[in-house]
């Protein structure tokens, strides 16, 4: 607050205050003046003469108690809206220094997610394993030495199983099948576990089992019964990486009653 600033109302008081203070001494001068003159001419003083320096005095302490009480309160509302500006200058500066906080708090966290994300992106891994399933021929073959073809209960039957690190999460796998013979691309030939493809068919469920102390393996069988062609087969698994050495190991071709015992040793 400014020296020269005023409030209306302290200003207006204090205005009348000093006005009272004026007129006090102006009665109080005059009021002296006709006793100095009275006595000069020897006139005898009356209670109405002594009246008047009295009230006076009595003006006067109204006024200094009036003026008091205004500069009083002025100082009051001075040194109250210094404390208010100081209030407000450090609420202000502990609000920057919050927003300053959240907004490094904020950046650190997005670098963390991203950082975590890049991680989770990095440690993401695929392993892939292909194999082929020749013709299927019944036997006895027939009278002329062409053994016909196969049905679905003489199938031809094998497992893909592919070997991840044992600490590893499986978070996909993926199943591809064609004839030997196609020309159509991989990633055209993503089929269903379960689904026949022509006269061959994937497994309905995806197993794992332990493969040693530091890997084991996700596995799917395969089975074809098509007596004219090959079929081949393909399961990429992803997984989360593991901080130890990776290897994806060597395609493991194994009897169907195997995949059903896992304690069956290949």
């Amino acid at each position: 607050m400014n020296l020269f600033e005023f409030d209306p109302k302290v200003s207006a008081t204090a205005v009348a205050a000093l006005g009272t203070v004026i007129g006090a001494l102006a009665q109080l001068r005059m009021a002296w003046r006709k006793e100095l003159s009275e006595r000069a001419r020897g006139v005898p003083a009356t209670k109405k003469s002594r009246r008047g320096p009295v009230l006076a005095v009595f003006l006067l302490l109204v006024a200094a108690t009036v003026g008091g009480f205004v500069l009083s309160q002025f100082l009051m509302v001075r040194q109250s809206d210094r404390e208010s500006a100081a209030l407000r200058g450090e609420l202000q500066a502990q609000v920057a220094r919050i927003s300053a906080s959240a907004e490094r708090l904020e950046r650190v966290t997005i670098s963390d997610h991203s950082s975590t994300a890049d991680r989770d992106r990095r440690e993401v891994d695929e392993a892939t394993v292909t194999t082929t399933v020749g013709p299927c021929r019944a036997v006895p073959a027939a009278a002329d030495g062409i053994a016909p073809g196969c049905s679905e209960q003489e199938a031809l039957r094998v497992t893909l199983c592919s070997s991840v690190p044992a600490s590893a999460a499986v978070t996909a796998t993926v199943l591809y099948a064609r004839p030997e013979r196609s020309q159509q691309p991989w990633a055209e030939s993503r089929v269903a576990p379960g689904q026949d493809i022509g006269r061959a068919r994937f497994a309905e469920k995806i197993f794992e089992r332990s493969d040693s102390s530091q890997t084991k393996q996700v596995c799917t069988g395969f089975s074809a019964w098509d007596g004219e062609q090959a079929y081949s087969a393909r399961l990429v698994v992803t997984f989360g990486a593991s901080t130890v050495a990776r290897e994806v190991a060597n395609a493991v071709v194994a009897p169907i009653a195997d995949a059903e015992n896992p304690n069956t040793a290949q």
